[in-house]
């Protein structure tokens, strides 16, 4: 029996091609998403990367030292453990927020001030006999600028393991880097004492989560990290906060940047409040002062007392074991690069508003990392005792390649605002043979790409480098990492059918077949049949298929890494048994937005968010599609400088390349009694506006305000995940507008629509409020009534007449608003007040009291808004 079989078992990059003699084929591509796979080692008594021997819990008992001084409270919880921080002297006015002041409360804390568990007894236990894990193999200790000067030398020598290093806490502010944190880290890094950094969180929403991200990675960008970040969540200001989003905010941000990521908690938190599924994808610290950790999960480390006492610092310290080893615990941002070349290069960044960075040494990072810098020059310096040389060549953007410089020239543009889009680096000279040079980018809105080598290109076609990393290894060693994603370009469908010899895919620009098709031509078609099968990355091999049909993927981004081709005639009888060949995922609703200086993103589907959120990047267009059968999403756009654009259909664009300040959408076709599509949008100065639906607006209009983030949802009707709609559009000089009267300031100027009128944090009440309605269709009034302190409720009024009183020095504590007419028919009012001593309360809407009564606490601040029904 004639057979032909043909295996293909290539990587990803290179499958951008491939013939097979009177066979035609076809690709499908997309860009690859990196796979991460953690792979848990199976423990050892007898070593631990091949170079240390394991510690057995025998060994923690009679340390000389390190010494616990604490008794512990062997109780079911024991004594959950926090971090401290010393209170700094702020205005008064600024003393609501305990961050500004980092008034740390907590079980262990007091307005910042650290207090001691009781010991039991008032003795002290030896750590061996008070605190024990059996798969604890190392001891360490997490260290802030509580803990004053560290005499660090003292510390290596007293056989501490590892250290958690405090950088900062709250929001990135550079007041706000821990005190000791530069000498810390410096110290640990001259004296190889492994570490890892931890930050004290008090973020009550994403923006700040955010926010705090960016100031770890300010703090350990150029640093060599073997420990993770953790992110420290557990002050009582941050309680009733949505915690699963915002550690998924800062944790994400983490990973993205390349660092392992872990949150440290008590016992208690962890059982009571992170409790989210999401934590399960971090690393756990938990905090118990007890003979053993009683958290029932998975956890990496185990703080176990607050008293240790360690050589070289005077105060008392927080102990921790790890649970495990290191390398189960993630790996250093840095690589592992041999003595041999350990010092053979030093390369430097300009990122935008920072100007040159430090140079970093081999296998370092070099730029920012998840902060929104701009790579826009690089200068890089070999050791040329080693008889090489470097040239470096990079991309700018709207310039392209520039010329090719060698050691320490500059590469890129300082001053013009133009980022680096790619890099080429080499190594030349005599011995340039002897060695491999690799290196990756970080690019903005992607992350990490994989290792590019010896002159390839790394970077993107469309978006700017954050970071480069550089390693300079011994020619034939083992590659820093993945090498196939090397490069992104822009998204590529199913190409057309091509004959023998030609290319189906492309090559050099690093796109990745998703799919392919292969059938066979010529005269002795009829007495063949092509068979095969692909590998696709994240799900393995799939059936095989024959004669043209797909084979692959659609829409779930996975690269095809291998195929398999059989040519057999056709009446053979041992041929590959036929199954399914293809997946295509389906989305009830897909979307991609091209924003301001970055371009079209790849697609969002199902609700998930498109565009950025704190970035003041705006969107400019969008297409929209789903794959629901009967179903058409139309869709419009409104910008500053035109009118509502004409309706457009699926998977057209709509938008000018200007920025876009509305949307509508709506839904049409034979299907489209039978669904609803909701959406709302994330509006510069503003933030997220609540949803809406089916064609009405979303956005502002009047405000020179963009939209920067969108979310779309398309749910059958009556589906009960169907998101409470609101407040999803708001118009300049339509609505309502108020001013509050403020004692020592007087009338303020007129806030409209949601917007805050009064003030917070500077303990000023409001003595009187004035309210109107703006250009409304309907008519009806809004009516408003105050209770003031010594006087009680006062009458109702409206027209903007005033509520309360001036002049008299008596504070409003309540407020009620409700609509007649037809706009009581047509709009709810909703309003929320912000009160002395407790911020912010919950809305209210039509009537019912906002703020308190018979407590004397006066009303500071107001937001009022009304919502179509």
């Amino acid at each position: 029996m004639k057979k032909i079989t043909l295996i293909f078992l290539a990587l990803a990059v290179v499958i951008n091609s491939f013939s097979v003699a009177n066979v035609q084929s076809e690709a499908a591509e997309n860009d690859i998403e990196n796979e991460v796979h953690t792979e848990i080692l199976e423990q050892s008594g007898n070593e631990w990367n091949n170079q240390e021997n394991q510690k057995n819990s025998s060994d923690f008992s009679d340390s000389d030292t390190i010494q616990d001084n604490s008794d512990i409270n062997a109780t079911e919880n024991g004594v959950d453990a926090e971090k401290q921080d010393d209170t700094k002297v702020e205005d008064p006015q600024n003393m609501d927020d305990p961050e500004l002041t980092d008034r740390a409360n907590s079980w262990r804390y007091t307005d910042g001030v650290l207090f001691h568990q009781e010991e039991i007894g008032g003795k002290a236990r030896s750590r061996a006999k008070a605190a024990y894990n059996p798969n604890a193999t190392r001891t360490g200790i997490d260290v802030s600028h509580h803990n004053g000067t560290i005499d660090w030398e003292k510390v290596k020598d007293s056989g501490v393991d590892f250290v958690i290093i405090r950088c900062g806490y709250g929001k990135d502010e550079k007041g706000q880097d821990d005190k000791q944190w530069s000498r810390n880290v410096s110290e640990c890094e001259r004296l190889g004492i492994p570490f890892g950094v931890y930050l004290y969180s008090y973020a009550k929403d994403t923006q700040s989560a955010q926010s705090e991200a960016q100031h770890v990675l300010r703090l350990i960008n150029g640093h060599r990290l073997t420990y993770p970040v953790y992110y420290d969540m557990e002050d009582d200001s941050t309680l009733g906060s949505d915690f699963a989003s915002i550690a998924t905010t800062f944790c994400n941000a983490m990973k993205n940047a390349g660092y392992p990521v872990g949150v440290y908690a008590s016992l208690s938190w962890w059982n009571n409040y992170l409790t989210d599924s999401c934590f399960e994808g971090w690393y756990r610290w938990v905090a118990q002062y007890n003979n053993s950790c009683q958290y029932k999960g998975n956890y990496a480390m185990w703080q176990y007392t607050s008293k240790g006492s360690v050589s070289g610092i005077t105060t008392d310290v927080d102990m921790n074991y790890l649970i495990g080893y290191p390398s189960d615990h993630g790996t250093p941002s840095g690589i592992s690069v041999p003595d041999e070349t350990k010092d053979m290069i030093t390369y430097s960044a300009h990122v935008s508003d920072i100007g040159w960075m430090n140079a970093v040494s081999n296998g370092l990072i070099a730029g920012t990392v998840g902060q929104n810098g701009q790579l826009e020059a690089i200068k890089l310096k070999v050791d040329e005792s080693k008889g090489v040389g470097i040239s470096y060549q990079v991309k700018v953007k709207n310039n392209g390649w520039q010329e090719m410089v060698t050691d320490d020239q500059v590469a890129g543009t300082t001053g013009s605002g133009l980022p680096i889009e790619a890099v080429k680096i080499q190594l030349i000279g005599q011995n340039a043979s002897k060695y491999d040079i690799y290196y990756r980018t970080y690019v903005q809105n992607i992350g990490w790409l994989d290792w590019a080598k010896n002159g390839i290109s790394s970077g993107s076609d469309t978006y700017g480098l954050e970071a480069y990393q550089v390693a300079v290894l011994p020619v034939g060693s083992e590659a820093p990492g993945d090498t196939i994603y090397t490069y992104h370009t822009i998204d590529m469908k199913m190409q057309a059918h091509v004959s023998d010899g030609q290319m189906s895919g492309t090559t050099g620009q690093a796109k990745h077949i998703e799919a392919i098709k292969i059938q066979l031509t010529g005269r002795e078609k009829e007495n063949y049949h092509v068979y095969y099968r692909v590998h696709v990355s994240n799900i393995g091999w799939l059936d095989w298929t024959a004669d043209g049909a797909p084979a692959g993927t659609k829409h779930y981004k996975y690269p095809i890494e291998a195929i398999q081709v059989e040519v057999i005639p056709d009446d053979a009888d041992n041929v590959p048994e036929m199954g399914k060949a293809y997946k295509e995922k389906s989305d009830n609703v897909r979307y991609s937005v091209s924003v301001s200086d970055a371009g079209w993103q790849e697609y969002s589907a199902n609700g998930e968010i498109a565009g950025t959120t704190g970035k003041n990047k705006a969107i400019k267009a969008l297409t929209v599609e789903t794959d629901i059968p009967d179903l058409n999403v139309e869709y419009t756009s409104y910008n500053k400088e035109n009118d509502w654009q004409d309706w457009v259909n699926m998977g057209e664009e709509t938008g000018n390349d200007k920025a876009v300040e509305a949307i509508k959408i709506k839904l049409s076709g034979e299907a489209s009694s039978e669904y609803h599509v909701y959406y709302r949008v994330h509006v510069s100065n503003i933030g997220w506006l609540d949803w809406t639906s089916d064609g009405e607006a979303a956005g502002t209009k009047g405000y020179g305000y963009n939209i920067e983030a969108l979310q779309i949802k398309i749910l059958k009707n009556g589906d009960t995940n169907s998101p409470e709609l609101g407040e999803g559009y708001r118009e300049n000089g339509v609505g309502i507008s108020y001013r509050a009267h403020v004692r020592n300031l007087g009338w303020q100027p007129y806030a409209e629509n949601g917007d805050q009128t009064g003030t917070t944090g500077k303990a000023l009440c409001i003595e009187a409020l004035q309210i109107k309605k703006m250009n409304l269709e309907y008519e009806g009034n809004i009516e408003y009534c105050a209770h003031v302190s010594n006087i009680g409720w006062q009458d109702w009024v409206k027209d903007g007449k005033t509520a309360g009183t001036t002049g008299k020095a008596l504070a409003v504590e309540a407020v009620k608003i409700k609509l007649t007419g037809d706009l009581a028919e047509h709009y709810d009012v909703y309003y929320r007040t912000h009160v002395r001593n407790i911020g912010w309360q919950s809305w209210v809407k039509n009537g019912n009291q906002a703020g308190t009564t018979g407590q004397a606490k006066s009303v500071e601040a107001i937001q009022i808004k009304l919502v179509k029904k």
